[in-house]
């Protein structure tokens, strides 16, 4: 019988432990972006999500993409920086192959460092057209 109490608290301790970066940090994390340009667009892999200055959620994940445009500036591209989330190594501890696996999936094993992040943008060169010459009479 106390084997039986054993083996349910265990699992049961396992399965509330289970992916903890996921349930007490989330799938999403606030992050700041800036840039030299007031009003540039932000897109986070592919999808415009506010202006500069930018202030939001964006999900976590290792490879996460952010595209800074505006008119008559080259458009920059940056991969945010990542770090694994500390949590997550008390999970793999914890809670296994099972919570491991689920922050994982989620994205929430990482989290953005810096959170504050500031993009120059370029402006664009002009092309110049030729000159014409003027006729002197």
């Amino acid at each position: 019988m106390k084997s039986l109490k054993l083996i349910t608290t265990t699992f049961g301790l396992t399965l509330l432990l289970s992916s903890c970066a996921t349930i007490l940090k989330g799938s999403d994390q606030l992050v700041t972006i800036s840039s030299n340009v007031q009003g540039a667009t932000v897109s986070v892999n592919g999808k415009e999500v506010g202006k500069t200055p930018f202030t939001g959620e964006i999900e976590r994940g290792s490879e996460t993409v952010v595209v800074l445009t505006a008119k008559n500036y080259q458009a920059k591209t940056i991969t945010l920086d990542t770090a694994i989330e500390p949590i997550f190594w008390g999970n793999v501890i914890l809670g296994g192959v099972l919570g491991s696996t689920t922050d994982y999936s989620t994205g929430s094993m990482y989290k953005y460092a810096p959170v504050n992040i500031n993009v120059d943008l370029t402006p664009m060169k002009r092309k110049m057209g030729k000159k014409k010459k003027m006729k002197k009479n």
